[in-house]
């Protein structure tokens, strides 16, 4: 099925309004009756012109948490507590890549936050386990991963307030 202009079809139907000279049409409400089969009719939501906008409701934050930045330098404290966190959230931390950051994205709605989703750069690799690589520029070949939060990450006791 596919989305059709009916401006001419409605001409066709003979639609005309008394208006003074120089006034518009300003808005518009058409309700389309459609023929189907042997008295079989299909009525259509009807289409406002202008189109009516929906007004939202509230406002939707997304947020994003940045756990590490891409190459970022750690200490065995961070490395071990960023480890713990990835395998608590069925992440193998040996086959992220530094090369990119690993973030937390979230959504917040009156106040209210959740659909907590993790990203972060993965190494692709065989089934042997062995990881690719794009020998056009020597590295690692590599994906963008997303994977749902299931356990947070502890505050960090290494940085002071």
């Amino acid at each position: 099925m596919t989305d059709q202009k009916i401006g001419a079809q409605l001409d066709d139907l003979g639609l005309v309004i008394d208006m003074e000279e120089g006034d518009r049409v300003a808005e518009a409400v058409v309700t389309v009756v459609r023929q189907q089969g042997e008295g079989v009719f299909m009525h259509h939501q009807p289409v406002h012109a202008p189109p009516q906008f929906k007004p939202v409701p509230y406002p939707v934050q997304r947020r994003v948490v940045t756990v590490t930045e891409a190459g970022q330098l750690l200490s065995e404290g961070q490395k071990g507590r960023i480890r713990t966190w990835l395998k608590a959230n069925g992440i193998d931390p040996k086959w992220v890549s530094t090369a990119g950051p690993i973030t937390v994205h979230s959504r917040a709605v009156n106040g209210k936050e959740g659909g907590y989703r993790i990203k972060y750069t993965e190494f692709c690799r065989g089934e042997d386990g062995h990881r690719f690589a794009d020998l056009g520029v020597n590295a690692a070949v590599t994906v963008e991963r997303c994977v749902l939060q299931a356990v947070p990450l502890d505050e960090d006791p290494e940085v002071k307030p």
